[in-house]
């Protein structure tokens, strides 16, 4: 009889041909109509500082390789998303120079200490996002006047742009001046990147059907936001405005399907993701009512989790027959 010899190799054993560069251009190419409507709504500033943060991450990058003697990464596009992703939650009235500090730091502080891609405990572009926060409290909060803004407010001598979340958290009764509608579309003032939901939704959605993110991270965090909100509103309506602003508003939904499905800094195991989303959720509104924080509470939020990460990941269903004695 014949033998066989099968050759033994490492998993995976099925290939999809599916690649680490191939996964995150179909992220960058999930956040464009988000981005691309950022650019219609502030123009050239808007413009401007996604150039300058994608530069700037990549620049940092390349130099680090150089100076380690390694071979370039920056053919990857993850220092480009993260460029992208920390811009687009900016507004556009911050100024470009901060932008740029923030990615440079994305890349020194928040990639390059922990290794090769995949070892970062939180995301990058968050990491940069803090420490602009951190830094420069005052002109991290530089909102501009989107395009279709009204006229009669949209100058800044009479009245500074103001995000509804700040709005409302300053004078509650402000949030029945906003159309739930009108935010979800994406007419409010906001991050350059966060202020469509149904964009971010229809972009995270794409990242769910390509299979490049799963659902358990937005569903947890947008059910946690939302709920907490509905909760808060329903004990004292005068003071919290309903759920459905919390959702609409801010980075909810860029947190949500951008933010919570990044693949280093999130839980592996489904239920460990969704309760990863649902907490910093809850944590968010938390943020947001108490108003402790100007600027970034989803990130704060998004970020704090990210740090718990291991932890969820030990939250798992057990198998079906682990753990059965038998006589």
């Amino acid at each position: 009889m014949a033998h066989k010899f099968l050759t033994v190799s490492m998993s995976p054993h099925i290939r999809r041909g599916r690649t680490v560069r191939g996964m995150i251009s179909t992220t960058i190419l999930a956040l464009t109509p988000a981005m691309l409507f950022g650019f219609y709504q502030y123009g050239l500033e808007a413009v401007i500082l996604v150039a300058v943060g994608v530069a700037g991450a990549v620049a940092t990058e390349a130099a680090l390789c150089l100076v380690r003697k390694q071979p370039l990464t920056i053919g990857d596009h993850h220092a480009v998303l993260v460029g992208i992703t920390l811009a687009l939650l900016v507004p556009s009235g911050v100024p470009w120079w901060m932008v740029l500090v923030g990615a440079v730091m994305a890349i020194l502080v928040g990639k390059a200490p922990f290794g090769p891609l995949g070892g970062a405990p939180i995301n990058p572009a968050l990491v940069g996002l803090l420490i602009l926060a951190i830094s420069w409290p005052g002109e991290i909060g530089s909102y501009g006047y989107p395009t279709t803004a009204d006229a009669a407010y949209a100058v800044t001598d009479i009245a500074p742009a103001e995000a509804p979340v700040d709005a409302v958290t300053i004078d509650p009764s402000d949030a029945g001046e906003y159309c739930p509608f009108m935010l979800f579309s994406g007419f409010q003032v906001g991050a350059i990147g966060a202020i469509s939901p149904v964009l971010l939704l229809l972009g995270g959605l794409f990242l769910i059907v390509q299979r490049v993110g799963r659902w358990q991270g937005p569903l947890g965090f947008l059910l946690g936001l939302g709920l907490a909100g509905a909760i808060m509103h329903g004990i004292d309506p005068g003071a919290f405005p309903p759920g459905s602003f919390q959702l609409f508003t801010g980075m909810a939904f860029f947190g949500a399907f951008f933010l919570c499905n990044e693949w280093t800094s999130t839980p592996v195991t489904p239920w460990g993701l969704f309760l990863f989303g649902f907490g910093a959720g809850v944590l968010a509104l938390i943020f947001r009512v108490t108003g402790g924080l100007p600027f970034g509470r989803v990130a704060f939020a998004i970020a704090f989790f990210s740090l718990l990460t291991p932890l969820l990941d030990r939250i798992a269903v057990t198998p079906f027959g682990k753990g059965v004695r038998h006589a």
